[in-house]
């Protein structure tokens, strides 16, 4: 059966990034697919970035997969095992959050080859893609502000593991209560208006996007 693994690489388990994740895993549960969710920001889940202990890296021993000890060892392991893996998180200062940043440190430096670069050690070939989510109205502005290199930079690199895309979610809401924050920027009817005409597309195209990266696999 295909194994496919989501990643919520926000702090918040419901909201806007999450409940695309969670779209997205129904979609590839609808086509067969074994799922999971994992959130980085869990408090059980104690870990941190590449700690260059360089053990994937040494000769004889396990390639491919970070084995550093805490509490990401066995996430790492079902990361690099799956079939799809689909990553989320919303933009921070123009970067995924450090937890995703993280994540994708540990994922990424053990697939790289330094006995040959052009080809990276791949445990297992896997469909993937990474669901972003912000404030920034539209695509256009999103590459006024170079989010297109800070952001996508780092999720292109799962093509290393296989095809990979990214699926963007714009002018995000954020609170429940807008009149408790200083946001005068984010008129709260404008978020709204999104929430209820934009929002909901993009979940369904969350949902074709687990089922279609379930479907690709199962088929190799």
């Amino acid at each position: 059966m295909v194994k496919a693994l989501f990643i919520n690489g926000s702090p918040r388990k419901n909201f806007n990034t999450a409940q695309l994740l969670q779209r997205a895993m129904e979609g590839a549960s609808d086509a067969g697919a074994e799922v999971e969710m994992v959130n980085l920001y869990d408090r059980n889940l104690n870990y941190k970035g590449c700690m260059s202990c360089f053990a994937c890296k040494v000769k004889g021993g396990k390639k491919g997969v970070c084995s550093f000890p805490d509490d990401l060892k066995s996430v790492m392991e079902r990361a690099v095992e799956a079939d799809v893996l689909v990553c989320g998180s919303p933009v921070y200062c123009g970067y995924p959050t450090a937890g995703l940043r993280a994540f994708m440190e540990r994922l990424i430096f053990p697939a790289v080859n330094y006995s040959d670069f052009g080809r990276p050690v791949v445990v297992k070939t896997k469909r993937s893609a990474t669901i972003f989510t912000m404030n920034c109205p539209d695509e256009e502005m999103y590459r006024a502000n170079n989010y297109h290199i800070l952001m996508d930079t780092t999720a292109r690199q799962l093509g290393m593991f296989g095809p990979t895309e990214i699926l963007y979610s714009f002018d995000t809401y954020q609170f429940n209560d807008y009149s408790r924050y200083d946001a005068a920027m984010l008129p709260e009817e404008s978020k709204a208006h999104v929430r209820e005409t934009q929002f909901p597309q993009d979940l369904q195209k969350a949902y074709e996007l687990g089922k279609r990266l379930a479907t690709d696999a199962k088929q190799g």
